[in-house]
């Protein structure tokens, strides 16, 4: 299975709370610029989940106008994909949907420091830094994963 982790394009410092933080017009370029790439690379995601924080939310509706629309019926907000997370329950899903509904190629778009304990969850170990909007490409058997591509904006 391939698995696409997505950090968030680069979002405003303040609001009322953290999930109500939008992405600054960067952060939207960034986002649109891997969903470019993604689209270059010929890649057709199975399910996106994606956290139901605005800035998440944002960065996959940028995406998903490189895909002319079509990642809003795979999309499934998740709750679990919050900055705080935990990886193991979401390891556990993602093992779920490989087995279950043949899924082949997934992408999540979260938050720090999820997103690199995702990585670590599914790998081992996380060797990537994750930057605004960075994207890590990892293939995964169900039991251990290696990082195949680092894409940063």
């Amino acid at each position: 299975m391939k698995i696409f982790i997505m950090r968030h394009g680069e979002a405003q410092l303040l609001a009322a709370t953290d999930s109500e933080r939008h992405l600054t017009e960067r952060g939207e370029r960034q986002a649109y610029a891997q969903g470019q790439w993604l689209r270059e690379q010929e890649i057709r995601f199975d399910k996106v989940l994606v956290s139901p924080y605005v800035r998440a939310q944002e960065t996959l509706a940028q995406i998903n106008r490189c895909f002319a629309g079509e990642l809003a019926a795979k999309s499934e907000n998740w709750d679990a994909l919050t900055p705080y997370g935990n990886a193991a329950p979401i390891r556990d899903y993602l093992a779920l949907l490989a087995q279950e509904n043949n899924h082949q190629c997934l992408l999540l778009v979260s938050h720090l420091p999820l997103v690199g304990e995702i990585v670590a969850e599914l790998c081992g170990n996380n060797p990537v830094g994750f930057n605004t909007a960075t994207l890590v490409q990892i293939e995964w058997d169900g039991k251990l994963g290696r990082v195949e591509k680092v894409k940063s904006p």
